[in-house]
């Protein structure tokens, strides 16, 4: 609703290179592969992590800045 909101808030993670505890807890659902005959293996379940809203935004935030700084210093191939 208020991206730039967001933004000002993780302002001090980002310029101190922060990530805060509590952002890093997940919680993991372990669900069944459909199709699978039995489920006496491993892979025949899949887990699916769920991360904190405001985690995922600032993963996704220095992610681009990462990107684009390899970009400029050329290590990240164009192709």
């Amino acid at each position: 609703m208020a991206p730039h909101l967001i933004m000002t808030l993780m302002a001090p993670l980002v310029s101190f290179g922060f990530h805060p505890p509590a952002l890093k807890k997940s919680d993991g659902i372990v669900l069944d592969n459909a199709g699978k005959a039995s489920y006496d293996c491993i892979s025949s379940f899949r887990i699916i992590v769920l991360l904190q809203t405001f985690s995922k935004v600032l993963e996704r935030v220095i992610t681009g800045r990462l990107s684009s700084a390899a970009r400029v210093v050329g290590l990240i191939n164009p192709h």
